[in-house]
C-alpha cells in the first residue's frame, strides 16, 4: 500500500465491510451466532460463583467461615475450568467468521461450511493460545506491553488462515505489516475496539453485527496492506 491516505483507507474499508455484511447478512449473522452463543453459555457458567460469593460477602461464624472458604475454591475452580474450555471453543468458533470475511474479499460467496473448514485450524488455535498468553502476561507485567503485543500481532490470524503460515512466521509477518503501515493500523485498531466495546452491550447480542462488521473490515485491510486486490 503506497501512497494512499490512512484515513482514505479507513473509510474505504468500513465502507466496503457494511456492504459486504449487508449482501450477505444471513450467512455472516449465523456465524457470528455460534461466537455469540458460546460467550452467553460461559456468562452462565460463572453464575455459580457468583451466587457463591454473594452468599458468603458477610460470614458471621467461623463455621460459615469455613464453608464459604471451601465452596468458594471448589466453585473458583470449576468455574476456571469452564471459563479456560469456553474460551478455547470461542476462538475455535470466531474461525468460520475470519474466515468467510476472507472469501469476501476473494469475491467468493461466504458460507456456514466456513466454520467446517478444518484448513489450518491447529496453527490458528496455536497461535492464538500463544497470542493470548503473550497479551496476558503483557498486561499483567505494565499493562503497554500486552497492548502493543495486542496492536502488532492482530494479524496474525489471517496469515495462518489465509496463507498457511507457521505460527513464528505469522507472527513476524503481522508485525511487519503493521510496521510498514502504522498510522492506518493504528485507526483499524482503535475502530475495532469501539466497535468490538460496542458488541459488548445488551448481553453481547450486539455481536451478532459487531463481530462480522469488525471482521470484514480488518480483512480488507490485511489485503490492502499485503498489496492483495479486494473483489467485490
Amino acid at each position: 500500500m503506497d501512497g494512499e491516505d490512512p484515513r482514505t483507507l479507513v473509510r474505504s474499508a468500513a465502507a466496503w465491510a457494511l456492504g459486504t455484511f449487508r449482501r450477505n447478512l444471513l450467512a455472516f449473522v449465523a456465524l457470528a451466532a455460534v461466537v455469540t452463543a458460546v460467550q452467553f453459555l460461559q456468562q452462565i457458567s460463572l453464575r455459580p460463583l457468583n451466587d457463591v460469593v454473594d452468599q458468603c460477602a458477610d460470614p458471621q461464624t467461623e463455621g460459615q467461615q469455613a464453608a464459604c472458604a471451601s465452596e468458594l475454591a471448589t466453585r473458583a475452580l470449576t468455574s476456571g475450568a469452564l471459563t479456560l474450555v469456553f474460551a478455547i471453543v470461542t476462538v475455535i468458533v470466531t474461525v468460520g467468521v475470519i474466515r468467510a470475511a476472507l472469501r469476501s474479499t476473494q469475491g467468493r460467496e461466504p458460507g456456514f461450511d466456513a466454520l467446517l473448514d478444518g484448513h489450518n485450524l491447529g496453527r490458528y488455535l496455536g497461535f492464538q493460545l500463544l497470542y493470548a498468553m503473550m497479551a496476558g502476561l503483557g498486561i499483567l507485567l505494565c499493562v503497554i506491553p500486552g497492548l502493543l503485543v495486542i496492536f502488532f500481532f492482530q494479524l496474525g490470524p489471517y496469515f495462518v488462515l489465509d496463507r498457511g503460515m507457521r505460527i513464528g512466521e505469522a507472527f513476524t509477518a503481522s508485525a511487519r505489516l503493521i510496521r510498514q503501515n502504522l498510522p492506518a493500523a493504528f485507526l483499524m485498531t482503535v475502530v475495532n475496539a469501539l466497535v468490538l466495546l460496542l458488541g459488548g452491550l445488551v448481553y453481547g447480542i450486539l455481536t451478532l453485527v459487531t463481530l462480522p462488521l469488525a471482521t470484514l473490515f480488518t480483512a480488507y485491510l490485511y489485503r490492502r496492506f499485503n498489496d492483495d486486490p479486494v473483489i467485490g
